[in-house]
């Protein structure tokens, strides 16, 4: 049993938090909608047994009522066979009034149940021949009264007995079919009233079922929600833990990255130095070694080209996060805009390139570092010069929407399309023989996202093989 329950906890807890707060969820209101089922069905059947009971209930009263309607019928003639007073005739007469009419009603009252149906059917036709004695008797004693009263005879005692054992047989027949009648009515009613009584047991015993599973499941619930906050919780504070490792290792890195960055470029520029002047030396002498000269150069070159690296990295290392409050000053960048423009545009004729810009001659205000706003432009404009062959087109503009657009566009080789999520990533090269040919090192990009997004902006990419590409920068609008 054990293990079975060590199982099942384990497969629980292997379950995702989503899974586990919808299944706690569910247990009180699944014991909500059983209960109010169950409750429901219980409530019906103990309507449905009062119902017959009642209806039960009215069949033996209506049988009791017809039986004594037979009674009084019979009574009322019998007193009046033997004192010929009319105050048992007219009792008689309304005794024969209500029997049909109590007939009726206990038919309409069992024509759903065939077999009573018939024996109220059988009792009709006994009362109607018990009635038919009962109108003959009267018949006769009309005649004996004539008889009587015309020639002052009296009527024999044996006459007299057998007029009122005429029919006797008949009459009790049918008082017996009717009390059979009203004693099965009664039976039935006591199965049915027990019927009903167990039903409320029933109910009673299953609301006590009820409210012991709705305490446990209640206690359930609260239990796991329980186990699930304290994970949760610990889950939170292993996160937080874990950031603020992260952070740490972040910090560390960022600070050995600005250190080695800057104590490398003390040793880079003194490398620099001394080959430019051996250079310069060598040059100035008749028979100096060609290959010597090479050497030097490819140094110089190298030593170039390590300066720029390691000024991108102290560059993204100094720039983390989000721009200090004192570094947000309004910068109009239809100015900025169009001084980058003057530039690049005797920049890209001397690489045989056409320059276009389009730039509004409205003000447009956004806010942070005017210095870092720049180097992200002109960081788009070198890629785009750098691969655009000769012949090509370049250019710059500035919309205005909900945001101030910067896009720099150009008919350049372009990008594939399996490169484009990844453009922005820090040392992403989408094609490194064409990224070692130009000198580049994989930064540019990473720097002007850093760049916009510490202006609180984007920057995305749209770009075609052997197209060209488009660069737009969108920066929130000054409110100054």
């Amino acid at each position: 049993m054990l293990p079975l329950i060590n199982s099942l906890q384990n497969r629980w807890i292997r379950l995702p938090l989503r899974v586990r707060g919808t299944l706690i969820v569910s247990i009180p209101i699944s014991c909500l909608f059983v209960t109010l089922s169950v409750l429901a069905w219980l409530k019906f059947n103990l309507i449905e047994d009062e119902a017959w009971v009642q209806h039960t209930q009215t069949v033996r009263l209506e049988s009791k009522y017809l039986l004594n309607a037979l009674i009084d019928a019979e009574t009322g003639m019998r007193g009046y066979g033997l004192t010929r007073q009319n105050e048992f005739l007219r009792r008689y007469e309304q005794a024969k009034l209500t029997i049909p009419n109590s007939i009726d009603t206990l038919e309409d009252l069992v024509d759903d149940n065939p077999e009573q149906t018939l024996r109220i059917q059988a009792i009709r036709h006994k009362v109607n021949d018990v009635l038919d004695i009962f109108e003959h008797k009267l018949t006769l004693q009309e005649d004996l009264t004539r008889i009587q009263g015309a020639n002052d005879i009296l009527v024999p005692i044996e006459s007299l007995y057998n007029w009122l054992k005429e029919g006797q047989d008949d009459i009790v027949t049918t008082r017996d079919a009717i009390e059979r009648f009203a004693d099965e009515e009664e039976t039935l009613l006591i199965e049915r009233m027990q019927h009903r009584d167990r039903h409320q047991q029933l109910t009673f015993i299953f609301l006590i079922i009820a409210a012991t599973i709705a305490t446990l499941a209640s206690w359930s619930a609260i239990h796991l929600f329980y186990e699930l906050e304290q994970e949760l919780a610990n889950r939170q504070q292993n996160l937080k833990e874990t950031n603020q490792r992260l952070e740490s290792v972040c910090n560390q890195l960022q600070r050995f990255t600005a250190n080695a960055s800057h104590e490398l470029r003390a040793p880079l520029a003194v490398v620099l130095s001394n080959t430019q002047i051996a250079l310069m030396a060598l040059k100035r002498l008749e028979n100096s070694p060609e290959g010597t000269r090479d050497r030097l150069e490819k140094v110089i070159k190298t030593t170039k080209q390590m300066s720029e690296l390691i000024g991108e990295l102290l560059f993204l290392a100094r720039h983390e996060g989000l721009l200090a409050p004192e570094k947000r000053k309004p910068i109009n960048l239809s100015q900025l805009m169009s001084e980058l423009a003057t530039d690049w545009t005797s920049h890209c004729r001397d690489k045989e390139l056409e320059f276009k810009a389009h730039i509004p001659k409205h003000h447009i205000s956004v806010e942070g570092d005017e210095n870092l706003l720049r180097q992200a432009v002109t960081n788009l404009l070198s890629n785009a010069v750098r691969y655009t062959p000769p012949g090509g087109l370049i250019e710059l503009c500035l919309l205005q929407t909900e945001s101030a657009l910067i896009q720099v566009k150009d008919t350049g080789i372009g990008i594939a399309e399996a490169a484009l999520p990844h453009v922005f990533e820090r040392f992403y090269c989408a094609d490194l023989k064409r990224s070692k040919a130009s000198g580049g090192f994989g930064l540019g990009l990473a720097i002007v996202e850093q760049i916009i997004h510490i202006h609180s902006g984007t920057v995305r990419v749209e770009s075609r093989l052997d197209e060209g590409s488009l660069f737009t920068i969108a920066l929130p609008l000054s409110s100054h």
